[in-house]
């Protein structure tokens, strides 16, 4: 990945990122057509210089070129924000987006992200997702986000939406080895070997069952996990697991001579859906 793109979409496969400050592993598994009735979408954007990293991922409901639509919207947001360090401005287009497909007859829970590097915060942002979980290296543990705030002042909005009001905000103060992982719906409608739904709670034990090493691969080994667990899981569901370390890796001398420059040109857009 470059500085000022953004990349991703509904692509099936594993991929492995390297941003300044943060690795990112992604594991996706697309098993519907999007045009019957949705899928996982996800975002990654990188500023000019590559001290901003941003990630979006949404479980959207719709049929018909809806999907493709709200992906494209949602895309477009990233790209107008890419080199903003605070999310607020991204939150409010996001929900203007999710309104408008709401009016089309569609539906989508969001997680949005910013990690600034300099300061390694990540600002998190649920609409209607399910919790991240953190992994803090100096205790070895996983931690589910918890403790929101809202960041909006209220305002009408459409019956069946959440407002940006009711969204979930929470900024985190990450060291390094720390570790970020967020994941689909789906996840947590999986059932275990007993046959009860697993829900946060359970996917949260498989995840505290597998090794930190190589966190690189935890994305796609919970998934086999998961899968192994029963044999209906994920069977025709979508699955996406991203997971970020944060590392030492300053931003290159060379990206911080050329940002300037780069602002003169547009985001490349490298997004695609299979």
């Amino acid at each position: 990945m470059n500085c000022m793109e953004v990349c991703g979409g509904h692509v099936d496969g594993s991929r492995h990122l390297q941003r300044p400050g943060l690795d990112v592993s992604i594991s996706s598994h697309s098993q519907q057509d999007i045009d019957a009735g949705g899928g996982d979408l996800h975002l990654i954007s990188s500023c000019a210089s590559g001290r901003i990293t941003r990630m979006l991922l949404a479980d959207v409901c719709g049929f018909g070129p809806l999907f493709r639509d709200l992906a494209a919207r949602l895309a477009d947001v990233m790209k107008r924000n890419v080199n903003s360090i605070q999310q607020t401005r991204s939150v409010r287009q996001m929900s203007e987006q999710l309104a408008a497909a709401s009016e089309q007859g569609g539906f989508a829970s969001t997680l949005l992200s910013t990690y600034f590097a300099p300061t390694r915060t990540l600002s998190i942002c649920n609409a209607g997702h399910p919790p991240p979980m953190v992994f803090r290296a100096n205790a070895k543990r996983w931690e589910l986000v918890k403790h929101y705030h809202s960041g909006f002042t209220p305002e009408p909005v459409a019956p069946g939406l959440l407002a940006p009001a009711e969204y979930g905000h929470v900024k985190l103060s990450l060291n390094p080895e720390d570790m970020f992982l967020s994941y689909s719906n789906s996840l947590t409608e999986c059932r275990g070997k007993d046959g009860t739904v697993l829900g946060v709670a359970g996917l949260k034990n498989l995840l505290e069952q597998l090794d930190t090493a190589a966190s690189e691969t935890i994305p796609q080994r919970l998934i086999e996990v998961i899968r192994g667990e029963h044999s209906d899981n994920l069977l025709k569901d979508e699955a996406t697991i991203s997971l970020c370390r944060v590392t030492n890796h300053r931003v290159p001398w060379k990206d911080n001579v050329l940002a300037p420059f780069r602002l003169l040109r547009s985001v490349s857009d490298r997004t695609t859906f299979t």
